[in-house]
């Protein structure tokens, strides 16, 4: 029997803004060329990209926010935003970046979980954000800033891609139009599509908590994939949340939030939860 599980999409209220990469360092790009989405998980949310100085630390509330250690290009984690005072908005930036994601949420809240979305072509290594929380335009808390590695991974006409938050063993299962499954076993089809980054195999924390698929430009085929996911092994954690995203080139990013618990299934080919499927 496959653990309990909640799949909550995130196909809410999000930017999406395509941008020109080039050689070009952070101070001359919008923010929308490393983030290409910001969610928040479970409810609508207003969500406006915002040029100029973030707001002004001048009140409550005192939040605490929780990045992962690691990401990947066109991958998503969440932040999870907690105080002990109700807030109605969050913002998320990066020092030196001209313009920043400002949230407004349906009603105040002491917690809220912030899905962001990297773009493709976010470049590898170290991404510092910060994160702060308003009761109101004027008002807003102290801001607390974190550091996350990014890890560069393939992308292309296709890429799915599963974040998590603990020390579980999560696989990733995508089986393309011609009915080929890619997952830990079997990583790679014969219609070019490979998993390029598997992450805890047995239990062996290595950090990335995530894993990739993708299909290079010009060999996706065309037809319905479908995306599961299987908890193999729980490794000791009470709960594990995910976020799947799934790109396909010319398309808006897709995301979807849930949660596993109890001591996972140890699944192979044709195993694991549907958690979409999409035509390309």
């Amino acid at each position: 029997m496959h653990a309990a599980q909640r799949i909550v999409p995130a196909l809410l209220v999000a930017v999406t803004l395509g941008a020109c990469r080039g050689e070009m360092t952070l101070p001359e790009i919008s923010i929308s060329a490393l983030v290409s989405s910001v969610t928040v998980d479970g409810e609508p949310a207003n969500v406006a990209i915002e040029r100029g100085a973030p707001p002004a630390e001048n009140a409550a509330p005192v939040i605490d926010a929780t990045l992962p250690a690691a990401a990947i290009n066109g991958g998503s984690f969440e932040v999870a935003v907690t105080g002990a005072e109700q807030f109605s908005e969050v913002v998320i930036g990066m020092p030196n970046v001209p313009d920043y994601f400002r949230v407004t949420l349906t009603s105040p809240k002491t917690s809220a979980k912030i899905v962001v979305t990297l773009d493709p072509g976010t470049p590898g290594g170290p991404l510092q954000m910060f994160v702060a929380a308003g009761k109101s335009p004027t008002e807003y808390g102290p801001y607390v800033t974190r550091l996350l590695s990014v890890m560069r991974v393939g992308s292309g006409d296709v890429q799915v891609s599963v974040a998590w938050n603990s020390a579980a063993d999560v696989d990733l299962h995508v089986v393309d139009p011609d009915g080929d499954e890619i997952y830990w076993e079997d990583r790679q089809s014969a219609s070019g599509g490979e998993l390029d980054l598997d992450s805890n195999a047995a239990c062996s924390s290595d950090q990335p908590r995530n894993e990739n698929t993708v299909w290079p430009v010009g060999q996706a085929p065309n037809g319905t994939y479908i995306v599961r996911l299987d908890h193999w092994d729980s490794c000791g954690a009470e709960q594990t949340d995910y976020v799947v995203t799934v790109w396909v080139k010319g398309r808006d990013p897709q995301t979807f939030s849930g949660s596993f618990t109890g001591d996972g299934e140890h699944g192979g080919a044709g195993d694991g939860i549907e958690i979409t499927t999409f035509t390309r």
